[in-house]
This record gives structure tokens, C-alpha cells and sequence, in this order.
């Protein structure tokens, strides 16, 4: 006999995404010609500095900067998982690792009523 659980049951609910903290880590590639190249990593869990290394985990990415940072999510979905890869790196390589899900936008709300 079914149970009916009534408008409020949660089973034909869809989970909600948990947003680890990701990260894009830069590596400096050097120069090539007259420009500086560099590589872009997404890793799905915050770097470990250690004995002048940088262990991640996750994944490269061949776009842009800011194409990472506005689509890291759907680059995420839509990479298998075959490509993750856990990797070392030596910190000199390290251009830069900045976080992709903190978001120090702040809406301002003013307080003082007009009057």
C-alpha cells in the first residue's frame, strides 16, 4: 500500500549543487616570441604548498581567464571525469591562484530613511 506523503514530500526534489571551494591556478609557461604564455588549471580543492611544490586536483582548461571565472560550473559539468587529474607542480611555475567562488560584491543597502 503506497504512502502518500502529500505537496510537501521532498522525494521528486532535485539535490542541490554543493559548491566546494574551487580555485583557478596560473602557470607561468615563460616567454614565447615577445609574449608570456601561461596555463590555466581548475582545481577542485584548495592548493597544498610543500617542500617548494603545489599539489591540486582537477583539471586544465585551455579558455581565457574571465571565460573561466563566468562559466567554471558548467566547465565542471561539463568535463568528464576521466580528465582529473592530480598533479605537482613547483611553486616557481606559480603565476597566481585565486578563488572562483568567493564573490566580495556587496549590494549596499541604505539604512537612513529619506525624509
Amino acid at each position: 500500500m503506497p504512502v502518500d506523503l502529500g505537496p510537501t514530500s521532498l522525494l521528486g526534489a532535485i539535490a542541490p549543487t554543493i559548491w566546494k571551494a574551487k580555485f583557478l591556478v596560473t602557470l607561468d609557461d615563460g616567454v614565447v616570441g615577445k609574449t608570456r604564455s601561461f596555463q590555466r588549471f581548475i582545481s577542485l580543492e584548495q592548493p597544498r604548498p610543500q617542500d617548494g611544490i603545489i599539489q591540486v586536483k582537477g583539471i586544465f582548461c585551455d579558455k581565457s581567464e574571465e571565460e573561466i571565472i563566468k562559466t567554471y560550473g558548467d566547465i565542471l559539468l561539463n568535463t568528464p571525469k576521466e580528465q582529473t587529474l592530480e598533479m605537482q607542480f613547483p611553486l616557481h611555475r606559480v603565476y597566481s591562484v585565486r578563488s572562483l567562488v568567493f564573490n566580495a560584491v556587496k549590494s549596499i543597502t541604505n539604512l537612513a530613511s529619506d525624509k
